[in-house]
């Protein structure tokens, strides 16, 4: 049995988290540089606001109903992602994280597994203060499809029989199938498919046929029969990126080089959470003027700040008109591989120094929040910076804002 854990409405249950207040409010986040509504909680949207809307546009709503809103705290949601799971790898010994706010789990051996769905809510809300929904059954689809009708009714969901599953088939519309997009999802509406229970009836030849080989599995999923295992060890990202849109246009290289080495930190920092080096680095510049250009060059191998801000500097040098104004850069690390596979570097003393430093950087950051420490020249400014004027503490990451418990 496979097991889905799902947060609930996961960035603003992190919202919430420290602030009791809140309890029973509407929620909304909003996305980078507060454009638009990324995510909701239920009770926003009993109020008629849906995700994707403009912040602007919505403003009317949520003067009128008192809604609360913010800016994305990604510091925050990272930080109770990783908290969720954790949590769930002392629930189960085998964890796949799908995603920021849900994870599959191995179930086999298990007993009660109602029972026991109920005890992994529990113990998240209680270790974490997030809020989750869990959907049991043979396969990722059959789980996948427990927790959403879970979601709609008291949080757990078991599939085990026939019947149970035969239910749960006719109750889920096929646009809400786990990996049926809304061009598919159109279609088999037009051809008169319109519930999961109709789907699996198709045969499977027109399946494979019309939706390709990774329909034909997601049917034989929702049949029961297991066609994807859990991937435990995640693999090292192929490419990393890290880019933001200015506040406002940007025409000094000098401040450009500012955005570009912070991005790189940014960039860097995934880099060296996930024990990889790069030796690639590219950069872009977009522009009205020019659209889109970019350049890059091949390093040695390294997780080394500095020597990766130096790269995207003398790239941006190439790339940059003066005169133009510039409303995007992004630097883009790829040729990622593990430290442990690293080739020997002949001057390995000097390296030393450089793994020592960005250790220690690392256990500053850590303690006191991202970018406590930082290269001279990476300093985040609010002219070409992300706008997030409703952005919340860093509760649980940053020691200035950690809740603090007053005795009277």
């Amino acid at each position: 049995m496979i097991g889905l854990v799902d947060c609930e409405s996961f960035y603003c249950s992190c919202e919430r988290a420290f602030r009791p207040d809140l309890k029973n409010t509407a929620i909304i986040v909003l996305s980078n540089n507060d454009h638009w509504i990324i995510a909701l909680n239920s009770e926003a949207k009993k109020l008629g606001l849906k995700r994707g809307v403009r912040f602007k546009e919505a403003l009317p709503i949520i003067n009128k109903n008192g809604i609360v809103f913010f800016s994305s705290n990604y510091t925050l949601y990272s930080d109770f992602s990783w908290r969720v799971m954790k949590t769930l790898r002392d629930l189960s010994p085998k964890v796949e994280v799908y995603s920021i706010d849900e994870a599959f789990i191995d179930l086999s051996g298990f007993r009660d597994l109602a029972d026991y769905g109920e005890t992994i809510r529990r113990t998240i809300k209680k270790q974490t203060l997030i809020p989750t929904t869990v959907g049991m059954a043979p396969t990722k689809a059959l789980a996948k499809t427990a927790q959403r009708l879970a979601k709609k009714d008291k949080g757990v969901l078991l599939l085990e029989t026939e019947k149970e599953i035969a239910e749960a088939l006719a109750l889920t519309p096929v646009e809400d199938i786990w990996g049926i997009g809304r061009a598919y999802a159109e279609k088999l509406k037009l051809a008169g498919i319109k519930t999961a229970a109709e789907f699996i009836q198709i045969p499977e030849w027109i399946v494979k046929k019309e939706m390709t080989s990774v329909g034909w599995r997601l049917q034989r999923e929702l049949k029961g029969f297991p066609m994807a295992d859990l991937k435990i060890e995640v693999d090292p990202r192929k490419g990393i990126i890290s880019a933001r849109q200015f506040r406002s246009p940007v025409k000094e290289l000098s401040i450009l080089y500012e955005a570009i080495s912070y991005y790189a930190e940014l960039a860097v920092e995934k880099l060296r959470t996930q024990e990889c080096t790069t030796n690639s680095v590219s950069v872009s510049l977009e522009s009205s003027d020019f659209g889109r250009r970019h350049a890059s060059v091949e390093i040695a191998p390294t997780d080394y700040l500095p020597d990766i801000i130096s790269a995207a500097r003398s790239l941006l040098k190439k790339l940059y008109s003066s005169g133009s104004a510039y409303w995007r850069t992004t630097i883009f690390l790829f040729g990622i591989e593990p430290l442990t596979g690293r080739q020997m570097d002949f001057f390995e003393n000097d390296n030393r120094k450089k793994i020592d430093l960005s250790e220690k950087v690392d256990e500053i950051n850590s303690k006191f929040g991202q970018h406590t420490v930082h290269p001279c020249g990476s300093e985040f400014r609010e002219d070409w910076g992300m706008r997030r004027a409703y952005l919340s503490p860093c509760y649980t990451t940053r020691i200035k804002d950690f809740p603090v418990a007053m005795l009277r």
